[in-house]
């Protein structure tokens, strides 16, 4: 076997990678913050509230740099997070002893929902982490029925914190059937 020796001195080697390098950074921009966003904009302009979805989304710095898988991820993480906010807002109201007796007890009942959920929505994380796609989508939807019994009982000073919290479950299911 003859061996080959090339004409091409390191340098002209090192010119030659710079300027390729170059030309692919001018002609053939890939940011990683431009790709994410726009990953978010189209998987968002998938759910049912989008422009809540890409808030929700982008206030993640990591959105800016993940697939739809990581994507989908954080938006079950800020499900998770948001549940656990409106948890903390009812059980403030239900410690508020001013609350007549009745809306006193549809608070109990949410508080009692909410704190069910926390634990399923963790499963959910765990299992999605495991790729169990399926089951981490059923513990978002149980999530979302807990909003859904807890905004039938009808407790006005929840209305707005519930609406937050049922939207972005909505989109985060929306998101989730996208890996199926």
């Amino acid at each position: 076997m003859a061996s080959q020796n090339s004409n091409i001195s390191p340098k002209t080697l090192v010119i030659i990678t710079l300027i390729s390098l170059g030309f692919n950074n001018y002609f053939l921009p890939i940011d990683a913050e431009e790709t994410g966003k726009a990953l978010v904009e189209s998987t968002c302009k998938k759910t049912q509230y989008p422009a809540e979805c890409i808030s929700a989304l982008e206030s993640d710095p990591g959105s800016f740099t993940a697939n739809l898988t990581g994507l989908t991820r954080i938006a079950v993480e800020k499900s998770a997070s948001k549940l656990v906010e409106t948890l903390h807002i009812v059980d403030m109201l239900v410690q508020n002893a001013t609350l007549d007796y009745p809306t006193w007890g549809s608070l109990v009942l949410c508080r009692y929902s909410y704190n069910t959920s926390v634990p399923q929505i963790q499963e959910g994380l765990q299992a999605f982490d495991g790729l169990k796609f399926e089951k981490s989508y059923k513990s978002v939807e149980a999530v979302k029925k807990a909003v859904i019994d807890c905004d039938h009982q009808g407790v006005k000073s929840l209305t707005q914190v519930n609406t937050a919290l049922l939207r972005l479950i909505e989109d985060t299911i929306m998101i989730l059937h996208l890996l199926f």
